[in-house]
């Protein structure tokens, strides 16, 4: 069987009714140096770099790193960044000047700029740029994180969102969640799946959804305003 160079982390083969996975990393192939090279100067007076990027680009990272360290300046290297998952880049936050991504996209960028008060680069293998995350950005997100928490304090009847994906499967806190809404006299209801969005949610009346799943839903187009539970803590 022969297998395509895809830009993804896993490869599903079921060719029978015993399914057996077989995970395979894939791993975009191009050296990032040359761009890293020609737009150098955007690192310009940071010392130390923190270096994370997406699956496919993990294979970059070292050689980066033994670059910008040949260039005087000092690298640590992260990891692998998800989507709802930032924490591999906030376990160095301290130690580094900037974060430097390898990937495309803002969808993670901006995950870590608004968990971090530190400036993010982001290095395109495909466009073959390099840039710094617009601040705008960053604001942007901001804004519409108070408007969903100014909405989420008004509310009167929420929606506590359980995914039944691995991983993402957090009962216990959505029960805490349910008790500490109604000791302050509000109603709670829970809701659970294995898909959480905006169509299959769209019958239920309710004032604001609390999300325990992956923290990026509230990036998705509810019609009623979606707080991370960890964004209650704002509150």
């Amino acid at each position: 069987m022969q297998i395509s160079p895809v830009h993804c982390r896993y490869i599903l083969l079921l060719p029978h009714l015993n399914m057996r996975v077989l995970h395979i990393s894939c791993f975009h192939k191009k050296s990032v140096l040359l761009v890293l090279g020609k737009y150098f100067s955007v690192l310009g007076g940071y010392k130390i770099v923190g270096l994370v990027s997406t699956a496919q680009h993990l294979n970059q990272l070292a050689v980066v790193r033994d670059f910008l360290e040949s260039k005087g300046l000092q690298a640590f290297i992260g990891g692998q960044v998800l989507g709802c998952n930032q924490n591999n880049a906030l376990k160095i936050e301290k130690k580094v000047d900037v974060f430097l991504y390898i990937g495309s996209g803002l969808f993670h960028p901006i995950g870590i700029s608004a968990k971090t008060e530190k400036p993010v680069l982001m290095l395109n293998p495909y466009s073959g740029v390099l840039e710094r995350l617009p601040e705008v950005e960053k604001e942007r997100w901001l804004k519409r994180q108070k408007g969903r928490l100014a909405k989420a304090i008004e509310a009167q009847v929420y929606g506590i969102l359980v995914s039944t994906k691995d991983g993402q499967f957090n009962r216990e806190r959505a029960f805490e969640l349910k008790k500490k809404f109604e000791s302050d006299g509000k109603r709670a209801f829970l809701f659970a799946g294995e898909e959480l969005n905006p169509a299959n949610l769209l019958p239920f009346k309710v004032d604001c959804w609390v999300n325990t799943a992956c923290p990026r839903l509230v990036d998705d187009e509810f019609s009623k305003p979606v707080v991370n539970a960890e964004e209650l803590d704002l509150v």
